[in-house]
């Protein structure tokens, strides 16, 4: 039987960081885990194939939820990566912390050690931007974060016609003031993807006391006398155990890690039972408290030429191919969620609440394919949900996915929120910065206009912004799966470090604070601390009476 001090399960934006972390100490042995394949291919480098590694069934688990009942009971799609770097390796590189009010809530919510302060010096330790103009940016990590040049013009055109419909700019999304319209920062630089697999793990795998383990399924734990003190798992056709003789940490995302820990016995009893499971700890909140960003698409024809269809074309792509080869730049090297903006969908409604992002090319409806005519859209998504799904066992077999139910857009403020972001994200396209590209709509169309037809146009065409968390979140009510650092309760031996543990859903999306997360569970495990950083941050005074700042005090309609 095979021996390690520390066993992490996952190679994701979280895991991979864990086992690089504790395999700075020599004495230190440490088994990363990865179900997936090495991230071999060009896709997992070049950040405008973002697109082609997401779709990839062999490097993706490939979930799909349960029919969800406020949505025509249509089924989401969940891709999950399954590959070394997990999710960082295929997601779409958008870097963004969060609200620093996000982690004020954190704390309130029963993790007091996460507060805003708290957690800014991890993001700063994980970070190389590739300009550091602020005290808010980190210089030195391994993360490589940058702003891709140059600037689509209708990307440029949506932050100028932001500044037109009255929002304010922000020059640094995840500095002082995350609120208005600016540019969207990505975990790339000089053409380079910089996954966790390749910040953290490539650099440092010929470090001896650290083992990584590829298509390595893991099936269940191993529990002693309320101890983790195995794993057992499916490698190269064969039946094994491995051992920690310290700590085993789940970092294999908000779907796996609820099923591996109902797999071992610790979730809901009545749960467990039912599927032939022996108890080992009845912990109700396991699988749980499942949140996500609901997402719709406003899509406009372009009149100018300058979408990225334009590279859609043999010659295009031939070029774009070359330059990225020969010199890591050109169109691959971005992206191209170059601009966005974090607004709040109403007077009343203390920091952003809404998310919009420019794509500058149109995806077909119901598919991934790109338009071949020039269009752009603005992809709209709220951001704090009060609707809470979950993660069940299908049945005790490993092999088999677990149900996944969101029951996204199940709340009444869910509804007037995501009416209010259509009906914002109209009002900014159709500022004069945008007249030179704005063309027709094309979904939802102009004729889609009272809220009855917003709703059904949103019933029919709301989805995932592929950010599950809340699964095992951390805190000390009853429904608490981890503590405030990040062990599981009742269970000596075990944490789980993900997007899994976050108590509330933050305001971003969800790469950069599972890095975070990563970044202070191995601190934990270690027992070490990063000094709190008191820096200020933005947020409204006016917030009660306007639904932006900067703008004179007035009515505002409220969301129908």
């Amino acid at each position: 039987m095979a021996e390690y001090d520390f066993i992490v399960v996952g190679s994701g934006s979280a895991g991979a960081i864990v086992a690089t972390r504790l395999s700075e100490d020599r004495d230190n042995s440490v088994l990363l885990v990865e179900a997936g394949p090495a991230d071999r291919s060009p896709i997992f480098r070049i950040p405008a194939a973002a697109r082609y590694a997401f779709n990839a069934r062999k490097y993706n688990w490939n979930f799909e939820s349960e029919p969800e009942p406020y949505l025509n009971n249509r089924r989401l799609k969940q891709p999950r990566g399954r590959v070394l770097g997990g999710s960082s390796s295929i997601n779409g590189l958008v870097y963004l912390r969060g609200n620093p009010l996000d982690y004020e809530g954190w704390a309130q919510a029963g993790a007091p050690n996460w507060s805003y302060a708290q957690v800014l010096p991890y993001f700063k330790r994980l970070e190389k931007w590739a300009e550091v103009d602020n005290e808010y940016k980190g210089g030195v990590g391994p993360v490589r974060v940058s702003e891709a040049e140059p600037l689509n013009p209708i990307a440029a055109a949506f932050v100028q016609a932001g500044e037109e419909a009255g929002y304010q700019k922000t020059e640094d999304v995840n500095g002082y003031c995350q609120e208005g319209f600016g540019r969207f920062p990505m975990n790339a630089a000089d053409g380079i993807r910089s996954s966790t697999a390749v910040a953290y793990l490539h650099p440092n795998r010929s470090r001896p006391n650290l083992t990584i383990m590829t298509g390595c399924e893991v099936q269940r734990l191993r529990i002693k006398a309320k101890r983790a003190e195995a794993i057992e798992v499916r490698h190269q056709g064969d039946q094994k155990i491995i051992r920690a003789r310290r700590e085993i940490v789940l970092s294999a995302g908000p779907i796996n890690d609820p099923q591996l820990l109902m797999l071992s016995g610790v979730g809901p009893g009545d749960q467990l039972r039912r599927h032939d499971i022996d108890v080992v700890q009845d912990l109700p909140g396991v699988g749980e408290n499942l949140q996500d960003h609901a997402l719709a698409t406003l899509q406009i024809q372009s009149k100018a030429p300058v979408s990225l269809a334009a590279h859609l074309g043999l010659g295009a792509k031939v070029k774009a191919l070359f330059d990225w080869v020969s010199g890591r730049r050109g169109i691959l090297a971005s992206n191209h969620f170059q601009s966005g903006a974090f607004i709040r969908s109403d007077r009343g409604v203390p920091f952003p609440d809404l998310q919009l992002y420019l794509f500058p090319i149109g995806v077909s409806i119901g598919s991934n394919d790109f338009l071949t005519s020039h269009a752009f859209q603005v992809q709209i998504s709220s951001q704090r949900s009060e609707s809470r799904g979950w993660v069940r066992l299908k049945s005790n077999n490993p092999r088999e996915a677990p149900l996944i139910q969101f029951n996204m857009m199940s709340q009444d403020q869910d509804w007037r929120e995501m009416r209010s972001a259509l009906r914002l994200a109209r009002e900014v396209v159709a500022q004069p910065a945008m007249d030179f590209c704005r063309g027709d709509e094309i979904s939802p169309g102009r004729q889609v206009q009272s809220a009855g037809e917003i709703d059904a146009f949103l019933r029919d065409n709301i989805g995932s912004s592929y950010h599950p968390s809340g699964t095992c979140k951390m805190g000390i009510d009853g429904m608490a799966v981890v503590d405030p650092e990040c062990r599981v309760h009742g269970i000596e031996g075990l944490r789980v470090a993900d997007s899994a543990i976050m108590p509330l859903i933050p305001s971003c999306n969800l790469n950069a604070p599972t890095m975070m997360i990563g970044e202070r569970a191995a601190d934990f495990i270690l027992g070490k601390r990063l000094e709190p950083e008191n820096l200020g941050y933005f947020k409204d005074s006016e917030w009660e009476i306007r639904q932006r700042p900067g703008q004179p005090v007035r009515a505002i309609e409220p969301s129908s």
